[in-house]
């Protein structure tokens, strides 16, 4: 069975995303009602028109791992929550969170999101998901994205086909 699974069958067409005009703060709130339905969820991907103005492009995703690593580089590294007396400290930290959240999100984006075809078949997927050490994959065709596949997803069709292989 395992061979004649697809990126196509594993994919969620329902995935979280925002227009490249949104900033890291309407990101965190995205993830965070995306995370009520799927808690497994763990990336945002940021979409952006293209010239017929309906189809929307991959411009690039935000993933978890990104948002705590904005945190650590701009809230827990600035210099004035060093300094904060223990009374003014949850102000002083609001404030950098509020700086850190209002920025492009230009600088909090993936680099190189991991890309799928629908055909791709479960190995393939898998193997995708091991070199790129990342817990999401974007399934696309002709340019437009189709869904997202998660690694609970591809942890899900295997551990069923191996626990029956028992």
């Amino acid at each position: 069975m395992l061979f004649r699974k697809r990126a196509w069958d594993m994919m969620r067409e329902e995935f979280a995303w925002v227009e490249e005009s949104a900033s890291l703060a309407e990101v965190v709130r995205v993830l965070r009602e995306s995370q009520k339905l799927t808690p497994e969820n763990n990336v945002v991907l940021v979409l952006t028109k293209s010239g017929d103005g309906e189809t929307r492009k991959l411009k690039g995703a935000v993933s978890v791992w990104k948002v705590l690593q904005s945190v650590d580089e701009c809230v827990l590294r600035d210099p004035e929550l060093k300094v904060a007396r223990e009374s003014d400290f949850d102000k002083t930290f609001a404030r950098a969170c509020a700086v850190c959240t209002h920025t492009s999100l230009d600088r909090h984006m993936e680099p190189d999101v991991p890309m799928l075809k629908p055909s791709d078949p479960l190995p393939v997927v898998l193997e995708l998901f091991l070199r790129k050490k990342r817990g999401w994959a974007v399934v696309e065709e002709n340019g437009k994205v189709l869904g997202v596949v998660l690694v609970a997803d591809v942890y899900g069709e295997i551990s069923r086909d191996m626990c029956g292989a028992f």
